[in-house]
């Protein structure tokens, strides 16, 4: 097995363990940092929308969720 080969395994295996321990993680309210965005303004008003990102302080997860 080349060189390569192996370290993307590894890179494949801690990505694994990223994931795990983000879908593990209960994102506790004190470590969530919010950010409230919107595209408003538009010509027509029913194409506005809102939404907010989300990022855990503690597993560095990010998401979005629309309002």
């Amino acid at each position: 097995m080349s060189i390569v080969k192996k370290l993307q395994n590894e890179i494949k295996y801690l990505q694994n363990q990223i994931r795990e321990i983000q879908n593990e993680c209960s994102h506790p309210e004190s470590c969530l940092v919010k950010e409230y965005k919107g595209n408003t303004g538009n010509y027509d008003p029913t194409a506005d929308c809102y939404w907010i990102n989300f990022h855990c302080k503690l597993c560095d997860k990010k998401w979005s969720e629309d309002q």
